[in-house]
């Protein structure tokens, strides 16, 4: 599961001390984390039970609730209690284990629903740019170009090309044709018309070997740009998904032509970008702020 990194939490002031009346007399106080009276460990403790599920853990039996909480068993049946209670935790009857409950979900959802595309993206293309040492972007189609929103250089070999801001013809790309196999083909065939003529380089697809490209683009699920638009680099791109099925940007990664060569790129690197586009569709909220549009 990808995660943010823990950030430092400002402690109140005396002002807000002062305007609150705040004592240090509240129930389960602790000086965990702060000073006496603000960090409340058994809030933390029931906190870090939710924050241990995953995806790839999306049930918790009971001593497993205890190490997360780092408390006994007997301590931890009475936590379980408490969550499934407030509908934070459901219990499994066959089981007796614990799942997310619909409070939990709703949080989620709320949290989602008030973020972007890429604040929501970060951690994720983080999370693949640290598993592969490269550079990885995400771009929404606006008409027919490809906008950057988000860019996470490598830094191992980094790069000054394509920041956020910069649009491209959206058949020029691998980002671009990502976007346009998941089209509706009536669309995909008018913006390829529509976007601008851009023999970038030699190597450059043509319009109409781009729109031939795109079943068998769609098929596997990703889309390849080899030294199309710089032949210093080639790039990998998957599709974003919303809950509709509609898509609503794409990712990609991006190597040096002279470090790799195109096969052994969608050989190794392919999957980890289909897997991330995945992982983040996963999480897509309807109508997602900053998604694309035709």
């Amino acid at each position: 599961m990808v995660r943010r990194a823990a950030e430092s939490v400002p402690e109140p002031d005396a002002a807000e001390e002062e305007a609150t009346g705040a004592v240090d007399d509240s129930p389960g106080a602790s000086v965990e984390g702060g000073r006496p009276g603000y960090y409340i460990a058994a809030i933390g403790r029931a906190l870090a039970v939710l924050d241990a599920f995953s995806p790839e853990r999306p049930e918790l039996a009971l001593r497993d609730v205890a190490a997360a909480a780092d408390v006994t068993q007997p301590s931890a049946l009475r936590i379980g209690y408490t969550l499934v209670r407030e509908g934070f935790l459901v219990r499994n009857p066959l089981t007796k284990g614990y799942r997310l409950g619909p409070k939990a979900i709703s949080v989620g959802m709320a949290t989602l629903g008030s973020m972007t595309l890429p604040e929501i993206a970060e951690p994720y293309l983080v999370d693949l740019r640290d598993r592969t040492g490269e550079t990885v972007k995400l771009a929404i189609h606006h008409g027919a170009t490809v906008v950057f929103v988000s860019r996470v250089p490598s830094l191992q070999h980094p790069s000054s090309a394509h920041h956020i801001g910069t649009r491209l013809p959206i058949h020029a790309t691998s980002l671009g044709r990502a976007i346009l196999a998941r089209l509706p083909e009536d669309d995909a065939e008018r913006l390829v018309a529509e976007s601008a003529e851009a023999q970038l380089t030699a190597r450059a697809p043509s319009r109409e070997a781009v729109l031939a490209e795109l079943p068998r683009i769609r098929e596997r699920g990703y889309a390849v740009n080899d030294q199309g638009t710089s032949l210093e680099h080639r790039s990998v791109a998957a599709p974003l998904v919303g809950p509709d099925g509609a898509v609503v940007g794409a990712v990609n990664l991006s190597v040096s032509a002279h470090r790799m060569s195109a096969k052994e790129m969608e050989a190794t690197l392919a999957p980890e970008v289909v897997a991330a586009a995945e992982a983040i569709s996963a999480v897509l909220p309807p109508d997602v702020q900053g998604r694309g549009w035709s």
